[in-house]
């Protein structure tokens, strides 16, 4: 039997990948940038009618990941990871700039317990937590038997419904990344206290999105997902949501309609136009202040897991650092003006809902700044433009409007 050897792979050099960048790119000057050590390539389209740049990068991320690195292609050195903001060519040059940074090496810790698996069992405690929480309010107690199978089933139809709207959430995460190639893990659930019970979950990509378009996708891909079972949620929840005359709420609870009114929770445009449409008269329940009704609305705890639903896409989807909606608008808007855009809703966003404005702030980590992908020059494709209305649609119906100025 022969002898096997093995043979490390080789160490490439600069010059060799100078070579892997020169299939791909025609090279205008090479070096390495002084301080960082990183090969800095001056670059520009290859002459040809049927080159891509966006295919052509592509090909080149997937050759240079069999070596561990990552190339980032820009219009100017403009990376924070670097701190540089001097343009490398004048402006309506076609000159590009490519640098090749390594990977992140990934250190394999070995747990005896699975994180992933202990916040999702410590997620589904809250979440129930929440929904007792909730069904423990007078009007409920009142109206079911707390000891009939129906109230927990109530509860159990509570935490299913949250734990749907952010798993599918997650799952839309998940299945962008797959397509695209993206590594990343999987979801961390994020336990809260009640009436909320959860703050949603996380997954982080141990890979780079390669162009605007993937950017894009991975983005909306999750908040769309979680938006669509929230909507049959809410729904779901208005159909069983129950009608109590004014005389009825005081009699149950002892208190008026202005005093369970004090605490509420602010409404997002959603529920406003579902209201009117599944409901027999506009709704004055006891999460609403509304003024007059003979008629007074209790919402179902299933439709507040709808109003946690839209609580959740709200802030995934709002366009500010590595959220959900800072993926959307960096890819929508790109370098130039993604900042300005972020600012503004933010600023917008206190004035609605300060506290909402709070935690973006909090989930963003105090960061208005966002990478971009790695190819950050071919522009975002003119289908994904036009789907962009899509995120806009659910970011205006899913956040909470104003009235937590009142806490």
């Amino acid at each position: 039997m022969d002898d096997l050897y093995w043979e490390e792979e080789k160490t490439l050099t600069f010059e060799d990948f100078k070579k892997i960048v020169e299939k791909y790119f025609r090279v205008i000057k090479a070096y390495i940038a002084p301080g960082t050590h990183v090969p800095t390539f001056t670059v520009q389209r290859m002459e040809t009618a049927e080159y891509d740049l966006k295919k052509s990068f592509n090909l080149l991320a997937e050759e240079l990941d069999q070596h561990e690195q990552f190339p980032l292609l820009r219009k100017q050195v403009n990376l924070p990871m670097f701190g540089e903001g001097k343009p490398l060519a004048p402006p309506g040059s076609e000159e590009l700039v490519l640098r090749l940074v390594p990977k992140k090496k990934e250190e394999k810790k070995s747990r005896f317990v699975n994180i992933n698996v202990l916040l999702l069992i410590i997620t589904i405690a809250t979440v129930m937590g929440a929904a007792i929480y909730l069904l423990m309010s007078d009007m409920y107690v009142s109206v079911f038997n707390t000891s009939s199978g129906y109230y927990y089933l109530i509860m159990i139809g509570y935490t299913v419904a949250i734990l749907c709207i952010i798993g599918i959430h997650e799952l839309g995460h998940l299945t962008a990344c797959r397509l695209h190639k993206i590594k990343s893990s999987y979801p961390y659930f994020i336990p809260f206290i009640p009436p909320l019970g959860t703050m949603g979950a996380v997954i982080f990509q141990k890979s780079p999105p390669k162009n605007k378009d993937e950017l894009f996708d991975v983005g909306l891909s999750g908040p769309l997902f979680g938006f669509l079972v929230t909507l049959v949620v809410t729904i779901l929840g208005y159909s069983l949501t129950i009608a109590f005359t004014n005389q009825q709420i005081l009699t149950i609870t002892g208190a008026s309609i202005e005093q369970l009114s004090a605490v509420q929770f602010p409404d997002p445009l959603l529920f406003k136009v579902l209201e009117p449409l599944m409901l027999s008269s506009i709704p004055y329940n006891v999460y609403i202040m509304a003024p007059g009704g003979s008629m007074v609305y209790m919402l179902h705890v299933v439709a507040f897991a709808g109003w946690i639903g839209c609580f959740v896409t709200g802030l995934n989807l709002f366009p500010l650092g590595q959220l959900d909606g800072g993926h959307v608008a960096r890819s929508i808007f790109g370098e130039k003006y993604y900042k300005y855009v972020s600012w503004i809703a933010f600023l917008g966003l206190f004035l609605i809902n300060w506290l909402m404005a709070i935690l973006v702030l909090l989930l963003s980590r105090f960061s208005f700044e966002h990478p971009g992908p790695l190819n950050d020059v071919s522009p975002l494709s003119t289908s994904r433009k036009i789907g962009s209305i899509v995120f806009f649609v659910v970011l205006i119906l899913t956040v909470p409007m104003g009235s937590f100025w009142l806490f």
